[in-house]
């Protein structure tokens, strides 16, 4: 017997099936429940409140005085535009309280003439201060290597005293970004020890793994804790960078990449007073030369002065500390670090010199012979204290007379 096959209704039917699974499709496929942030610099508050109810966004409304945004407008948005965001996502904007009131000012006591302290550091070892036999968190007699211990202890009296931390190049240049009521400080490591950066290891990924208890990996602990602290330091190294050798190139290309600054302590960390100029400018340029090997225009041109040496400027070796050539090899340093004891000058006062900066040593000593407790007593009323603007420069009237370079920034007295 033949079966007749009706092929119109047979495709007829597949037809139907056909835009059946089409229509599942379409309405089972994943939306896109997300959005494409606008530009909402310059609006006004309500402009964004707006915008964020329309596209389904959660606003954060932040303030800030400013000298350039018209009060009521935004000054910054977080993320930038033309980011992709989930529609729930966080809008966050800052908007401008306008210009600052000489009366904050006042109660906030602004003064950036005041001094800045450079710290410096040196080995930071993995103990507990109950574990040394010297003062307080010293590991060595005379205090250039600190316990974690002691270092978590600094951090926390830096950020709980007001201080957030800037870039020592940021610091020789005049760029200071503080805000408003806060004091700049900048954290200095001098001789790149491990322990200043001692890897344990890389991950799968082949990423460092970094000991949690030496200086980067308890600085990482605080940039994590207090985001405002702005966590950065500058390290200054020897020859042998991070004692490290697998892994030194990896170290100084992680540290540049995370927000810190490498500087040069010269080759052998010699005494200058008792060396020649020529062994001068070699034990500087070699450094200079391994930077820019490994991480070229990334490292900053200072160099910190082992022992403190040359005492004087007038030194026959410190002019070729600051700029010399070693086998064809030319270099120029823009500032040089003393082993120091007290707080530096603001780099707007007539007596800033960045080629001579003082350090502050970081250490334990019963509040005596220029130790933490101590240097910074001294600074209690004298302090740099920031109007939280970089392009302005705010001082008490009565300080006018120190002032000296501006950086083409705009100066403001009250």
């Amino acid at each position: 017997m033949k079966v007749r096959v009706r092929w119109g209704r047979v495709l007829t039917l597949l037809g139907g099936i056909v835009l059946l699974i089409l229509l599942v499709v379409f309405l089972f496929q994943p939306k896109d429940h997300s959005v494409i942030l606008e530009d909402v610099v310059g609006k006004t508050k309500e402009e964004v409140e707006s915008y964020a109810k329309k596209v389904g966004l959660t606003l954060n409304v932040l303030e800030e005085y400013s000298f350039t945004v018209e009060e009521g407008k935004v000054i910054e948005q977080e993320p930038l535009m033309d980011t992709k965001v989930d529609k729930d996502a966080a809008l966050t904007i800052k908007i401008s309280k306008g210009e600052i009131p000489s009366e904050v000012y006042k109660e906030q006591k602004v003064n950036e003439l005041g001094r800045i302290p450079i710290m410096m550091y040196h080995g930071i070892i993995d103990k507990k201060s109950s574990e040394t036999s010297y003062t307080g968190g010293n590991v060595d007699k005379d205090g250039y290597n600190r316990t974690a211990e002691a270092f978590r202890e600094d951090l926390e009296f830096y950020y709980q005293n007001g201080y957030r931390m800037i870039r020592l190049y940021d610091y020789i240049k005049g760029d200071i970004d503080v805000e408003l009521g806060k004091s700049p400080i900048v954290l200095t490591f001098d001789d790149g020890k491990e322990d200043n950066f001692k890897v344990l290891g890389t991950d799968e990924n082949g990423e460092l793994e970094i000991d949690p208890n030496c200086a980067v990996g308890v600085l990482e602990e605080y940039k994590a804790k207090y985001p405002d602290f702005h966590v950065t330091a500058t390290f200054f190294v020897n020859s042998g960078i991070f004692q490290q050798t697998e892994y030194n190139e990896q170290i100084l290309k992680w540290l540049v990449n995370h927000g810190y600054d490498v500087g040069n302590h010269t080759t052998t960390h010699p005494d200058f007073t008792k060396i020649t100029k020529d062994k001068a400018q070699e034990v500087v340029a070699k450094v200079y030369q391994q930077l820019d090997a490994l991480i070229p225009g990334q490292y900053v041109p200072i160099v910190a002065l082992p022992f403190g040496s040359p005492y004087k400027k007038s030194h026959e070796n410190f002019s070729v500390i600051m700029e010399g050539t070693y086998e064809g090899y030319s270099y120029k340093t823009e500032a040089a670090l003393r082993v120091g004891w007290e707080a530096d000058y603001s780099p707007y006062s007539s007596s800033f010199d960045p080629t001579f900066l003082k350090r502050i040593r970081a250490y334990d000593n019963n509040g005596k012979e220029f130790d933490i407790e101590m240097a910074f007593n001294l600074i209690k009323d004298s302090k740099y204290i920031s109007d939280g603007n970089k392009d302005t420069i705010v001082i008490p009237t009565e300080k006018e007379s120190v002032l000296k370079e501006t950086y083409g920034k705009t100066k403001i007295t009250y």
